[in-house]
């Protein structure tokens, strides 16, 4: 379940943020989450969000002067106890966009054998799959009149196959997935060829100094 944690932070962000930006103003904030996630089960969650210029007014006075304090409120609300790195924050004036990054170790969950799960946040409504990737869109009201708008995607490895949609043992939606894993067999087959050229290798030796002896036994 921590494991799970470190993934949804930035959905629990979105409960922060919009009470900042949607302060005296009743427009919609337009939020991109997206979440790529590596063959081996890690991830980087991208944030995005496109703003009216009350909102980024609102932003540039809590955070714009100050990244410390953003990561500060970040580390103290959500994302303390994980294990994340390469935090990035970018800010476009000329689109009033802010732009979060951050990578994240253990974005899925690993069940063996190749198979991964990923837990659907809850606040997550909807899901449609297109290739590897599943979207989610959908609206919530925040303080003050305003609602979000979001956009969430959660992007697999290309490698991914075997996709089920499930439930978990608390009811919450799940998705597993599969991934190729090197397996004994390929450690075999490469084991097996580094055999057969020492034996090579070794018989070559082996005639050239039963070639040789005669010589030797004549000198």
């Amino acid at each position: 379940m921590k494991i799970f944690l470190k993934l949804v932070f930035f959905v629990s962000f979105l409960s922060l943020v919009p009470c900042v930006l949607a302060q005296d103003t009743m427009d919609t904030i337009n939020i991109s989450d997206v979440t790529k996630v590596s063959p081996l089960g890690d991830g980087v969650m991208t944030l995005t969000f496109t703003l009216s210029a009350k909102q980024f007014a609102n932003w540039q006075s809590k955070y714009g002067q100050d990244q410390g304090l953003l990561r500060r409120d970040l580390n103290n609300n959500y994302t303390g106890q994980y294990e994340t790195s390469d935090w990035d924050v970018k800010t476009d004036s000329m689109n009033r966009t802010i732009t979060i990054s951050v990578k994240t170790l253990g974005a899925v969950i690993p069940r063996g054998g190749g198979v991964f799960e990923f837990r659907v946040p809850k606040q997550w409504r909807g899901g449609e799959r297109n290739g590897t990737t599943y979207s989610y869109n959908f609206v919530d009201p925040i303080a003050g009149g305003g609602v979000t708008q979001t956009n969430a995607k959660v992007v697999l490895p290309d490698s991914a196959t075997h996709f089920v949609e499930d439930k978990s043992e608390t009811g919450d939606p799940v998705i597993q997935y599969r991934v190729p894993v090197p397996g004994i067999g390929g450690m075999l087959l490469w084991a097996g060829v580094g055999a057969l050229a020492l034996g090579a290798v070794t018989a070559a030796i082996g005639l050239a100094v039963l070639k040789t002896a005669p010589a030797a036994a004549r000198a």
